[in-house]
């Protein structure tokens, strides 16, 4: 039997389901059109963007790699707002006496968003993966790969990749993509409408068709 838990924390709305099967996993939820901004910032940890199989809605989940209860969860969540059609999402993962950051341990971060949706999206230290996302879309990873699908090249119309120590892995550029040790940059035009800006300090960039 499921059973729903509903709170407040920090003036925030969360909704927790089957607690009991996954302890350390916190949803929150709120309504966004099709068609709007997704503004994420997260400090640390690997986050996944992915397409929401429910229409009209942007939710998040939050997975701790260790022991964490729900309301400690929350307080991760700076900011969890949307305002017309844009949404905001702050995540900012604890730091200890010794300065540990990510201290639960591989935490995960999966934001569900509507499948045509605008991103901006900063990661500090991870892996930032998006998958089925249609959409402008502006990307930074300080250290850790970013992966990219694609559905459809033709939908884009500006591509601008950088690297500052890293590879970038793109098979619809002229060239296919830029490799070697120091850092990379390609900037070319397809013949969409979309716009898609990926920036990576020290780590891979990954462009792939889904």
């Amino acid at each position: 039997m499921r059973t729903l838990v509903t709170a407040s924390v920090l003036g925030l709305a969360f909704c927790v389901g089957a607690a009991a099967q996954n302890p350390n996993t916190l949803t929150m939820e709120k309504a966004l059109p099709d068609g709007g901004t997704v503004a994420l910032t997260v400090n640390v940890g690997d986050v996944k963007i992915l397409a929401s199989p429910q229409q009209g809605e942007v939710r998040l989940e939050i997975t701790a790699g260790r022991q964490a209860d729900h309301a400690t969860m929350a307080s991760w969540v700076r900011q969890f707002n949307v305002a017309a059609n844009r949404a905001a999402i702050e995540i900012h993962m604890p730091k200890d006496r010794k300065h540990c950051v990510d201290c639960y341990g591989n935490t995960s971060v999966v934001v569900y968003v509507p499948e045509r949706s605008d991103l901006e999206v900063k990661l500090g230290v991870g892996e930032l993966r998006i998958q089925g996302v249609r959409g402008n879309k502006e990307l930074e990873n300080g250290v850790g790969d970013l992966r990219v699908g694609i559905a459809s090249p033709n939908e884009y119309g500006h591509v601008e990749t950088h690297t500052r120590i890293g590879d970038i892995h793109d098979p619809f550029s002229p060239g296919g993509g830029a490799h070697g040790f120091l850092g990379k940059t390609e900037d070319f035009e397809l013949k969409g409408h979309y716009h898609l800006k990926a920036t990576v300090g020290i780590g891979d960039i990954y462009l792939y068709e889904e």
